[in-house]
C-alpha cells in the first residue's frame, strides 16, 4: 500500500490526468494487457517555478486526453523517492540535460527506460509524446531495441568501479584539484550560466576547510566576496532571516521566495565557520538570522523542523515579501526613512509601489529588533505561502550537525541545545520501534516510508558531530549501533560502496538500484558515509572503518579533475584524510 503526506501528489491527486502513485504487479499487468506504455514524471512542490510549469503541463485538455488514452501514468515526489530521483538525473544527464527536474520519463511495459526529459512546455510534449506513440506503432521492435541499449548504458551509470589500486591522495594533488575547480567558476561563466541559480553552501564550506589547513590569501579573498555577495543580496530574506533557495540568476536580484531547511542548515554551518575563520561579525549576524529563522519558520514545536516554505502561486504573487514607503510610513511615522534606508529602498519612487528590502552593511544598526519584529508581522497579514510539514529525516540531521556546528563556532550553548532537541525528535519519531529502521519521514505524527542511504548517513554524521563536541557517549554509541545497521542493510562488497536503498529491496518503477555518489546540490550519501568511517576511524584507530572509508575514497579520487564541484563533499572527506596524516606523501 503506497502511503505518503507529499503536498506535490496531493496537488494533482484526482485531477484530470489518472495518477498511480506507486508500480505494483497490477499495474504492470494492465500495462501489458493494454499494450500501453507507462508515463512516470518526478517533481517538487518547493519549486516554485518548476511547480508552476508542471502544473500548467498537466491542466493542458489536450495533454490530460493524451496521457490518459495512452500511457500508464505514474507521479512521484523526488523526497518520496530519491532512488529513482538519482536515475532520473542519470538519464537527462545522458541528454546532456543539467537541470534539477522536473523530470518526465516514458518507459516500457517490462520498466525498462525510454527516455527522460525536463522540458515541460505543453506543445513540446505533446509532439514528444506522439512521436513515441508512433514509434510504438510502426517501429515497435526498435523501440524495445533502443530501450535494451539505453538500460546497458544506464545501468552502470553513476556506479562507482572499485579500484584496488590506490589513488594518490595528498595535499599537493588535492590543492591543485581544488584550484582548477575554483578557476573554472570565478574565471569563465561556470556559476553565471546556471539559471536559476542555485547556491551550494557545501562546496564553500570544503574551500574554508581547505584554507584552514593550507593559507591561500587569493582564494581566501574570492571565497569572502562570495559569501558578502550571497548575504548583501535578496538570496538572504532581511526580514524573515534565511536564505532562500534559488535566484533567477547569478546576481541573485530576483529570489524565488522558497526555503529549506537542509539549504538553510547548510548556509548556517557555512557562515558559522566564515565567522571563526574570518572574523566577521556581520557573518556571525548571518548564522543567528538562519538560526532565528529555523526556530520561527520550520519548527514543529517539538525538537524537529518542517521540509520547506514556499509560495502558493506564481512568483509574481510575492507582493508580501515587499514593502511601501506608504507601509513604513503607517508603521514607523518617526522613522520610516531611516528605516527605508536601511532596508535598501528607493524614497524617491512612488510611495504606494512595493520594493524587495535588502540588506545593507548597516541594516541592523539601524533597524531595532522590536522593529523587525513589527516588519515581520506586516508581512504575515498578507502572506500566502505553504509550509511543508514533512520532517524529513536526512534534512532533520543536517540540521542537528549545523546546529551543533554553529555552538562551537560561535559559542553559543543555546544552538548546542536546538541540536541535541532536534536530535532527540528523531530519535524518538522517525525510528521504528520494532527493527530500528529509520523512516523517511514523519508529518503530523505519523511516519512514512522506508528510509534511504541519506537518512542513515546524515543521521550517524549528527551523533558523531554531537558526540564530538560534549564527549557524550550516549551519541558515539548510537553512531556506532547506525554504522553497523547501515553496514548490514546498504553496503555493497562488489565496489566498497553503498546502495541508495536497502539490499535487496526491489526497484520502485526502474528496476535499476542506484548509488548517490555525486554531489550536486546536496552531499551525496556514499560522501557522507565515507566522512562518517574517517571519523569514528579517528575516535577508535579500527582499521576496519579506515579501510572502508579508503576503498570509498580510492574509487572517487581518480574522477576529482574532470569533476569540478561535482565531487566537492568527496573532496572535503579527501581533505579530512589528508589531515588524519593518512595522505601518500
Amino acid at each position: 500500500m503506497f502511503k505518503s503526506c507529499s503536498p506535490y501528489l496531493k496537488m494533482f491527486s484526482g485531477k484530470g490526468i489518472k495518477w498511480n502513485f506507486s508500480l505494483n504487479n497490477e499495474l504492470l499487468h494492465y500495462a501489458m494487457e493494454e499494450d500501453k506504455l507507462i508515463f512516470l514524471h518526478i517533481g517538487s512542490f518547493s519549486n516554485i517555478t518548476l511547480r508552476e510549469s508542471t502544473s500548467k503541463l498537466f491542466n493542458d485538455p489536450e495533454v490530460i486526453s493524451l496521457l490518459n488514452e495512452n500511457y500508464v501514468c505514474l507521479i512521484e515526489d523526488k523526497e518520496d523517492n530519491p532512488e529513482s530521483f538519482l536515475l532520473a538525473l542519470d538519464l537527462l544527464m545522458l541528454n546532456q540535460d543539467f537541470t534539477y527536474g522536473p523530470v518526465n520519463m516514458f518507459i516500457m511495459p517490462n520498466r525498462r527506460p525510454l527516455i527522460a526529459f525536463s522540458d515541460c512546455d505543453p506543445e513540446n510534449f505533446k509532439e514528444f509524446a506522439k512521436r513515441v506513440l508512433l514509434a510504438k506503432s510502426e517501429k515497435r521492435e526498435k523501440l524495445f531495441q533502443m530501450s535494451e541499449e539505453l538500460s546497458k548504458r544506464v545501468m552502470n551509470l553513476g556506479i562507482a568501479k572499485k579500484t584496488e589500486q590506490k589513488s594518490e591522495i595528498d595535499s599537493a594533488y588535492f590543492s591543485f584539484y581544488l584550484k582548477t575547480w575554483l578557476d573554472s567558476i570565478f574565471e569563465t561563466d561556470f556559476i553565471s550560466k546556471f539559471k536559476p541559480f542555485t547556491p551550494s553552501p557545501i562546496t564553500l564550506y570544503t574551500v574554508i576547510e581547505y584554507l584552514k589547513s593550507f593559507p591561500d590569501p587569493e582564494i581566501s579573498e574570492r571565497v569572502e566576496n562570495l559569501l558578502d555577495h550571497f548575504q548583501y543580496s535578496p538570496l538572504f530574506d532581511v526580514i524573515g532571516g534565511g536564505f532562500f533557495r534559488q535566484t533567477v540568476d547569478y546576481t541573485c536580484l530576483q529570489p524565488l521566495f522558497e526555503k529549506t531547511l537542509e539549504d538553510n542548515s547548510q548556509f548556517l554551518a557555512l557562515y558559522s565557520l566564515a565567522y571563526e575563520y574570518y572574523k566577521k561579525d556581520s557573518y556571525k549576524k548571518t548564522a543567528f538570522l538562519i538560526s532565528e529563522f529555523l526556530q520561527n519558520e520550520l519548527s514543529n514545536g517539538k525538537g524537529g523542523y518542517y521540509n520547506s516554505t514556499t509560495l502558493l502561486g506564481d512568483v509574481k504573487d510575492s507582493v508580501y515579501y515587499h514593502y511601501s514607503i506608504n507601509e513604513l510610513k503607517i508603521l514607523f511615522p518617526e522613522r520610516y526613512g531611516e528605516i527605508a534606508e536601511a532596508m535598501g529602498l528607493d524614497l524617491e519612487t512612488d510611495s504606494k509601489k512595493r520594493q524587495l528590502p535588502v540588506r545593507g552593511l548597516d541594516t541592523f544598526n539601524v533597524i531595532t529588533t522590536d522593529e523587525i519584529k513589527s516588519l515581520r508581522l506586516r508581512r504575515a497579514e498578507h502572506r500566502s505561502y505553504f509550509t511543508d510539514e514533512r520532517c524529513i529525516t536526512s534534512s532533520n540531521s543536517t540540521s542537528v550537525k549545523a546546529f551543533a556546528i554553529a555552538s562551537r563556532y560561535l559559542s553559543d550553548t543555546s544552538l548546542y541545545q536546538k541540536a541535541v532537541a532536534n536530535f532527540e525528535f528523531i530519535i524518538y519519531n522517525n525510528i521504528s520501534k520494532e527493527d530500528s529502521r529509520l523512516f523517511r519521514y514523519t508529518c503530523r505524527s505519523e511516519s512514512y516510508l522506508p528510509g534511504y542511504l541519506s537518512d542513515y548517513a546524515h543521521f550517524i554524521e549528527a551523533s558523531l558531530e554531537l558526540y564530538q563536541i560534549r564527549g557524550d557517549d550516549e551519541y558515539y554509541h548510537v553512531a556506532k549501533r547506525y554504522l553497523e545497521i547501515t553496514t548490514e542493510r546498504f553496503f555493497k562488497p562488489e565496489n566498497g560502496m553503498f546502495s541508495k536503498s536497502e539490499i535487496g529491496t526491489p526497484g520502485h518503477t526502474v528496476p535499476f538500484k542506484r548509488e548517490s555518489n555525486i554531489d550536486f546540490m546536496r552531499p551525496s550519501a556514499n560522501s557522507v558515509m565515507a566522512g562518517n568511517l574517517l571519523t569514528m576511524y579517528g575516535i577508535t584507530s579500527e582499521a576496519l572503518y579506515l579501510n572502508m572509508a579508503s576503498q570509498q575514497l580510492f574509487n572517487v579520487a581518480p574522477n576529482l579533475m574532470n569533476s569540478g564541484p561535482m565531487l566537492s563533499n568527496w573532496a572535503h572527506k579527501i581533505l579530512i584524510y589528508i589531515n588524519l596524516g593518512l595522505s601518500s606523501e
